[in-house]
């Protein structure tokens, strides 16, 4: 669960930073560039795997693994949402399932 956290945290730093560093051009813009390039990293990810391919396999390989040990676990919410991103992963680098 740490784990979680901290890839969350990991997500909103750019946006934080936007904010933090647009401050003094009203409140109001920072806020929003800031909620800009927090919401555009996924978008950022989706292409990073369409453009370079092997990354994607790469992660749906590491999400298929955790999503396994997951199952073993008992923790059928958290390891559907590795298999899914999983699936997403394989999926936009062009391999179909």
């Amino acid at each position: 669960m740490l784990i979680l956290a901290a890839i969350c945290l990991t997500a909103l730093a750019p946006g934080v930073a936007t904010v933090w560093l647009l401050r003094r051009h009203g409140w109001l813009r920072a806020v929003v560039a800031g909620v800009g390039a927090t919401l555009s990293l996924p978008f950022l990810l989706l292409v990073s795997l369409i453009v370079f391919p092997p990354l994607g396999f790469l992660l749906g390989a590491g999400a298929a693994a955790l999503a396994v040990h997951y199952y073993d676990d008992g923790r059928l919410w958290v390891a559907t949402a590795w298999a899914a991103l999983c699936f997403v992963a394989v999926t936009c680098s062009g391999w179909s399932l």
